[in-house]
């Protein structure tokens, strides 16, 4: 979001609550002054002014269209409140509208969201990169501002949570956006449908961009670039379990092909194990995996797979057995942050029980 767009719309918001109160003051000053006169006049007076004070909510917003169109329901309940509930309405109106905004920042969550909001609305993405947008939520607790922002009544604040999501574009994300599909404000939902989309056509590009690299140069790498590619399209959170299968054994016939032309490659040999895992093969996902686990490269992963395979087994004398193996070795830890504490999680048991 542009700086000054966003100072202006602050100033017309301002102005608009301004305007508002200093015609519903005098608006119940002219009520006063019938009730002590009985004059016609005040009365009429009294009703015009209240009646200024409802519409200041909505007409000159009218004037900056895109700032309006954004605010047009929380705007008009205001107006509405204010002239059917004299005085209670407008006050009852700022009050929710201050609450909410002190709660948010009593979670001391607005200020540093808004930051990475303001940054992800912006035209250059340089300004918010992966590595940005995954310090700020996991010093959050993972998602959960934006979780709240989602939650709240500030469709600017929304829309921008939804561009976050799809930068980010983890199954996490891609979760909460399908959630945002349901949003009372139809723009968020056409933001999140819109962030879907792209989310989706960006895996459809980058698959065609390979398909398109092999009809040129078949080789083991691009094979094994377009099984990765599939997989991670497979666990992205867009497909549904039908298109999820597909592209798995998509993935799977990808590095087929490229152990085909590079046989023995640990590296394909563990993804290959990986993908028949999630197909629900686990003997011949088993045989990947023992083979990878020849290779130094590989062997942290490949036996977190065998001991994926045991536990799914319910054979907890091999899993045992399985994480002894996993305390004792010496090869590099896995790089990913969620293997690395599933595999240390299991060799700390391998070592209780060894020991």
């Amino acid at each position: 979001m542009d700086e000054n767009a966003s100072v202006a719309g602050r100033t017309t918001e301002l102005l608009i609550w301004a305007a508002a109160f200093v015609l519903h003051g005098a608006s119940l000053l002219m009520a006063w002054a019938y009730h002590g006169n009985g004059q016609p006049l005040a009365a009429v007076l009294a009703l015009a002014l209240l009646a200024a004070s409802a519409a200041v909510f909505v007409l000159p917003g009218l004037l900056a269209r895109e700032w309006f169109r954004t605010r047009s329901t929380l705007l008009g309940l205001t107006a509405v409140l204010t002239l059917c509930l004299p005085a209670l309405g407008i006050l009852g109106s700022l009050l929710t509208r201050l609450c909410a905004r002190a709660l948010l920042h009593q979670k001391n969550k607005t200020k540093e969201f808004r930051e990475s909001v303001e940054a992800a609305l912006g035209e250059d993405s340089r300004w918010i990169t992966r590595k940005r947008v995954g310090q700020v939520l996991a010093d959050e607790i993972a998602i959960e501002p934006v979780i709240d922002v989602l939650q709240g009544d500030d469709p600017d604040l929304k829309r921008g949570a939804v561009k976050l999501l799809q930068r980010i574009g983890t199954p996490g994300a891609v979760a909460l956006l399908r959630q945002s599909l349901a949003d009372r404000f139809p723009e968020v939902r056409f933001y999140a449908h819109s962030a879907l989309s792209e989310l989706e056509d960006a895996f459809t590009l980058r698959i065609q961009a390979i398909n398109k690299t092999l009809q040129q140069a078949p080789s083991a790498g691009a094979y094994r670039a377009l099984g990765q590619e599939y997989r991670c399209y497979a666990d992205s959170g867009l497909a549904d379990e039908i298109a999820r299968r597909q592209h798995l054994e998509s993935c799977r016939e990808a590095l087929i092909n490229s152990l085909k032309l590079e046989p023995g490659h640990p590296q394909t040999m563990l993804l290959l194990g990986q993908a028949l895992l999630g197909l629900n093969q686990p003997r011949e996902a088993g045989q990947m995996f023992e083979k990878c686990t020849r290779h130094e490269s590989t062997v942290s992963e490949a036996q977190l797979g065998l001991a994926q395979i045991a536990y799914q087994n319910r054979d907890f004398g091999q899993l045992a057995a399985q994480a002894r193996s996993m305390s004792a070795s010496g090869a590099p830890r896995p790089e990913k942050a969620d293997p690395l504490a599933l595999f240390e999680f299991w060799a700390a048991e391998g070592k209780v029980r060894h020991g």
